[in-house]
C-alpha cells in the first residue's frame, strides 16, 4: 500500500502485485513478540514480493566490510522466525546500494530508515537505476552530502511513528522535519 502510495504521489505508474513473485513465510512474531504469549498464538506471515529487475546490493556492515551481489531478498526458509524481517536488502545494514542493471538513466533515489523501511525499499528497485539506503541508527554520514555526492533526485523518509518524535531521526537528517 505505501508503495503505490508513493508512485501516485510521484506519478509514475506502480507495478502490479501480480508481476511479483511472491513468497510466504510463516510464524512471524517479530522480536517484540517473540517472548509474548498471547500473540505467539496468532503469529503472522511475512510476505516478500521478488522484483523482477535485474538487481544487485552491495551493503557495508558497521566494521566497514563491505558484502558485495547478495539478494534484494533472500530466502527466509532457514531464518529464525522472530528474523524474518532481515531477509529484506540484508537487514539492518548501516549503508547500502542497491543497482538496477536493467536501467542505465541515472535516477537514484536514497531511503532513510529503520527496520520499519526494509520491505518498502525491494518495490523501488524497478523504478531507479540506484537505490541507497541508510539506515540512520548505524550509518554516521551527512545525508544532505551523500544526496550532493551521486546525484541523487529523491530522499524518501520510510520509519514508524516513534522515530518521528525522537531525535534521531531529526540528527541524522541534520535538520527539523514538520
Amino acid at each position: 500500500y505505501a508503495y503505490a502510495e508513493f508512485c501516485k504521489s510521484k506519478g509514475i505508474e506502480a507495478v502490479p502485485l501480480t508481476q511479483f513473485e511472491k513468497k510466504e513465510y510463516p510464524g512471524f512474531l517479530g522480536s517484540f513478540y517473540a517472548d509474548d504469549n498471547a500473540r505467539s498464538a496468532n503469529p503472522d506471515t511475512v510476505e516478500a514480493y521478488l522484483p523482477k529487475a535485474n538487481a544487485t546490493l552491495d551493503y557495508t556492515t558497521g566494521d566497514d566490510d563491505t558484502i558485495t551481489d547478495w539478494p534484494v531478498i533472500q530466502d527466509g526458509t532457514d531464518y529464525d522466525k522472530e528474523n524474518l524481517y532481515l531477509i529484506f536488502i540484508a537487514g539492518d545494514q548501516p549503508y547500502e546500494e542497491i543497482t538496477n542493471k536493467d536501467l542505465n538513466d541515472g535516477s537514484a533515489c536514497v531511503v532513510v530508515k529503520e527496520s520499519f523501511g526494509n520491505a518498502f525499499v525491494p518495490f523501488l528497485v524497478s523504478h531507479y537505476q540506484t537505490v541507497y539506503v541508510v539506515d540512520y541508527r548505524y550509518w554516521e554520514g551527512s545525508i544532505s552530502q551523500l544526496v550532493a555526492e551521486k546525484g541523487i533526485q529523491d530522499v524518501i523518509l520510510c520509519n514508524n511513528i516513534s522515530a518521528t518524535r525522537s531525535g534521531a531521526l531529526v540528527d541524522a537528517m541534520g535538520t527539523v522535519l514538520y
